[in-house]
């Protein structure tokens, strides 16, 4: 392209105006309806906010320690981290590229023209000369590159909120989960424990020929039965300390971890069964959500801005000179003053289909939007009439397995008095088996909830 080399000065303030005078462009739609969004059953807190360390609120030093241990240690936050740091240096890229380019170019040339009737000699030509261009962004270009520079920044930002929470999350369901499992291991223990004194008992009745060998057959069978379900959950146990190793950013083999005591994790005093009214403005999934629709409409902004004219100003100065010696002196002094303007005319539709393809990544984003709005309230919703069932059937469970102790305990009693058969105890037996366990799996559920809770809504 030729450069023009115009004497006058531009106008600074007609530029300016140019390059701030952005085509205007639909707004996309991120406002959601809260109350269309909600079961009625659920209802939306007027202030409140979960605590970034929400998941202290099971005063449990152990998980406390294991979550910052994987907060500093994760190479998914590391991954994230560096993300963020590229957006922010790509933002001032983009910023920089629109103010004024400064360059200095030292040169030496040494030539000579081909022997023929106008040969001439061999010369050198010591240049020292600076340029300046700048490129005002018209037409929005300027404006809208800056703004998907910051959209993008949010979106990282949001990204690396996002893998903190996930990762609080999932380091807390794994430390629930792993002592949830051996708190089921104790207590089928506890339960092979009365059986093998119920077998001793059993014993001495047939030894004495008041029961027959059945009921001895019967109760091995019991224990063999209660001892082999003690193998699955010892497996699912050692997984969930696995899964606690690698997202504490550990191997395996050299992580070590307490031991872990279901009870020692406390059920919150208040569970919350309303959302904080900064739900959706703050949860993070959602804020990357809504940068990625920003991001996606000032990239249609950039692609109709490059529909019009775009200017560059140049200005280029310096010295040349055949001699270093005389290379600053005032005749050797040399300037330019450029404006080049590009209006495309053909392209073969380049432009405008760059145009239409920033339109439907411009409203893929808005359906990404409204498609994780929806994830997000039928998580916390679905979460929080799980947390309103959870605490009454842990009532219900301790109340079920402590009567269902004493059950049992009077069946023995009466069993040794003659009062009542051995199925009966047999029944009462496993009856406080199982009721054992559904407790410990009841305040695990419950306990699991409340962590799910809590990781979807913090900020």
């Amino acid at each position: 392209m030729a450069k023009v080399t115009y004497r006058k000065t531009l106008c600074p303030a007609l530029v300016l105006l140019l390059s701030t005078c952005a085509p205007p462009l639909a707004q996309p739609n991120t406002k959601i309806s809260i109350n269309a969004y909600l079961p009625s059953a659920i209802t939306l807190a007027g202030t409140g906010s979960v605590p970034d360390q929400w998941w202290q609120i099971f005063n449990n030093n152990s998980l406390d320690a294991l979550v910052n241990q994987g907060l500093q240690a994760s190479p998914t936050l590391a991954q994230a981290n560096a993300n963020l740091a590229a957006a922010q240096a790509n933002g001032a890229a983009a910023t920089g590229a629109y103010l004024p380019q400064i360059g200095l170019n030292p040169n030496v040339t040494r030539a000579a023209y081909p022997a023929g009737p106008n040969a001439s000699a061999r010369y050198t030509i010591y240049s020292l000369t600076g340029s300046i261009s700048y490129d005002p962004g018209l037409f929005g270009a300027r404006h809208y590159a800056f703004k998907n520079a910051q959209a993008e920044i949010a979106y990282n930002q949001a990204e690396l909120d996002a893998a903190r929470q996930t990762l609080a999350g999932n380091i807390t369901a794994a430390f629930i989960n792993e002592a949830g499992y051996k708190a089921q291991i104790a207590a089928t223990k506890q339960t092979i424990a009365e059986e093998q004194s119920l077998l001793t008992l059993l014993n001495g009745e047939y030894a004495d020929g008041a029961i027959p060998k059945l009921n001895i057959l019967q109760q091995q069978a019991q224990i063999l039965a209660m001892q082999s379900s003690l193998y699955p959950l010892q497996t699912s146990a050692d997984i969930a300390q696995v899964q606690l190793a690698v997202l504490t950013g550990q191997p395996p083999a050299q992580f070590r971890n307490a031991p872990l005591n279901l009870d020692s994790i406390a059920i919150p005093s208040q569970i919350p069964v309303t959302l904080p009214s900064a739900y959706l403005a703050n949860r993070p999934d959602l804020r990357a959500a809504r940068a990625l629709v920003a991001a996606q409409n000032a990239t249609l902004g950039i692609a109709v801005a490059h529909l019009y004219p775009d200017l560059t100003l140049s200005a280029d100065g310096g010295y040349a000179a055949e001699t270093l010696n005389t290379l600053f002196q005032p005749s050797a002094g040399l300037w330019t003053l450029a404006g080049n303007l590009l209006q495309p005319l053909y392209d073969g539709g380049v432009l405008h289909a760059r145009k239409r393809a920033a339109q439907a990544e411009l409203a893929a984003a808005l359906a990404a939007y409204h498609g994780a709005v929806l994830s997000a309230f039928g998580e916390a919703a679905d979460t929080l009439q799980a947390l309103q069932n959870d605490q009454a059937a842990l009532a219900r469970a301790q109340d079920a397995s402590q009567t269902a102790a004493q059950a049992y305990q009077l069946a023995r009693q009466q069993f040794a008095l003659g009062a009542v058969d051995y199925t009966t105890v047999l029944t009462a037996q496993i009856t406080a088996g199982q009721q054992a366990l559904s407790l410990v799996q009841t305040r695990t559920t419950l306990l699991l909830d409340i962590a799910r809770l809590q990781a979807a809504m913090a900020q």
